[in-house]
């Protein structure tokens, strides 16, 4: 296995005023690329879909958070065009709130593996994820208060870009470029007081491939 390859992020906090929101963003030139993108927004209108350089990016989940009013999601898309295009987020009407958008670029990377979402529960909310070796974490939380640290694994604080959505959104956290050897790993968000969200993601290493056409056989990394 290898670690994925962190490429180039793009982070903004726009109110879109229609059914649709364009942002620019750069994919890095390499094999087995791959872009997500974490999206919080209002409840008052659904995601329909995103697109990047015109391709369809896959929904990998779509969660209502009602108790804090948000609608949180997260798209994905293996081997996306590189360089400078355009990513599209349609709305289910026009959208007057401002959004969290986070757009992350990644190489040599295995794609998106395992997830998990954890509602509202009283800081620190603390879970985990159990992973592959040689993967990524990310985490996104949203609360009505300030957040004030993503840990991944707990105890390592982890930089994040923090969103007004007319609640407060931590986004971007992501794990060391090393990464995490396959297991359980336990992750902790915190914010100033009242509860929080804590929502994860695997980005998964790159698999070794076995070249068998000869009579001895050896691992191509």
């Amino acid at each position: 296995m290898a670690v994925p390859t962190k490429g180039n992020t793009t982070s903004a906090n726009p109110t879109p005023g229609a059914s649709s929101k364009t942002q620019a963003h750069t994919q890095n030139t390499g094999n087995d690329g791959l872009i997500i993108a974490q999206f919080t927004m209002s409840n008052s209108r659904t995601y329909s879909g995103c697109t990047y350089g015109g391709q369809a990016m896959t929904q990998l989940y779509q969660i209502n958070r009602s108790g804090l009013g948000q609608r949180m999601a997260f798209f994905y898309l293996e081997n996306p065009p590189t360089g400078s295009n355009n990513l599209v987020v349609s709305f289910s009407g026009s959208q007057w709130n401002p959004i969290s958008m986070h757009i992350r670029s990644f190489t040599n990377s295995g794609g998106v593996g395992a997830s998990g979402r954890t509602g509202g529960q009283s800081t620190p909310n603390t879970q985990s994820l159990t992973v592959e070796d040689d993967s990524l974490i990310m985490i996104t939380s949203c609360s009505i208060n300030a957040i004030t640290s993503q840990q991944i694994p707990q105890g390592t604080n982890r930089t994040y870009t923090q969103h007004n959505t007319n609640r407060q959104v931590a986004t971007g956290a992501i794990s060391a470029d090393t990464g995490h050897s396959a297991g359980s790993i336990s992750l902790r968000s915190t914010s100033t007081s009242g509860n929080l969200t804590l929502d994860r993601t695997e980005i998964k290493g790159l698999t070794s491939s076995v070249d068998t056409s000869g009579g001895d056989f050896f691992s191509v990394f």
